[in-house]
């Protein structure tokens, strides 16, 4: 129901060619978002793109949980730290600023490691797999596809099969079909240890959540992978994937740091993920 009312009140509010109009699958800046449509320090709605932000004190730590509906799957869109191929890297808050982000976090950091099949704005950056990592396709419809313990076989049927618009390769997968999943103790990026972290979910049809875990510091210890499993399911998520964490945990609204950085300032890195509003000038 709620989806529904989401989809009367644009087609109320937005013009009706305006509602078939997607942003570009490419990596050209979103179109810049409208201040007044900021409504606070915690929410941003305009006729495409509604975000609310809210603070989660559970585990010992503080949750930054931002929850996103969005009128067209081309809203939720990544972005580079410098020219595809290029081994350039940037604080969050510079390349959110380049591409106009409304909302944005750190991606999986994919120039740090040479393995994993990495696809940004559908276009594919690296072909080279890697059977330790799990997977996140995101499909052009918006869709979230978890690639749990990923063979050859099943890499190569998602990706044959579906009309990929963005592939992560980090994890591990933290929600698959609405069940949150076994955290194995073998998996790298430190399972166990209670850090710092970023996740992203899929609630229902272009409608998200990203969330970052404060850690490392005095108020918020931070959290371990199976803890921030069973967050992402306790909020919704249908899957949810675990995005690089620690020092490069960040979390921009309008352009501002909203988390409490544990190094006290922005890591370099060399991808986010983010929203954009689809509204574009003269609109």
């Amino acid at each position: 129901m709620k989806r529904i009312a989401w989809l009367l009140m644009l087609a109320l509010l937005l013009p009706a060619a305006a509602l078939g109009d997607a942003l570009p699958l490419d990596f050209s800046p979103a179109p810049a978002a409208d201040p007044a449509a900021y409504l606070s320090a915690w929410e941003y709605q305009d006729e495409t793109l509604h975000v609310t932000l809210e603070q989660v004190e559970r585990d010992n730590s503080i949750y930054h949980v931002a929850r996103v509906q969005i009128a067209d799957p081309s809203q939720l869109r990544t972005a580079l730290s410098g020219e595809a191929g290029s081994k350039t890297k940037a604080t969050p808050s510079v390349i959110a600023t380049a591409y106009n982000a409304v909302l944005a976090v750190n991606g999986d950091s994919y120039l740090f490691r040479s393995k994993g099949y990495i696809v940004r704005q559908g276009q594919v950056l690296r072909k080279s797999t890697s059977l330790t990592l799990d997977m996140l396709i995101i499909d052009t419809a918006g869709d979230f596809h978890a690639l749990r313990k990923p063979t050859k076989a099943s890499m190569t049927e998602a990706l044959e099969t579906l009309d990929v618009a963005q592939c992560f390769a980090f994890g591990p997968v933290l929600v698959m079909d609405g069940q949150v999943q076994t955290v194995y103790n073998d998996y790298g990026f430190s399972p166990q240890d209670k850090s710092p972290r970023t996740a992203i979910g899929q609630l229902g049809p272009l409608s998200y959540a990203f969330v970052v875990v404060d850690g490392r510091i005095d108020d918020s210890r931070g959290v371990t992978h199976k803890q921030l499993a069973q967050f992402m399911g306790d909020i919704g998520c249908q899957v949810a994937f675990n995005l690089d964490g620690g020092g490069s945990s960040t979390m921009l609204f309008g352009g501002e740091v909203v988390n409490t950085l544990s190094e006290a300032h922005e890591r370099d890195i060399s991808d986010i993920i983010y929203f954009a509003t689809g509204v574009t000038q003269g609109q």
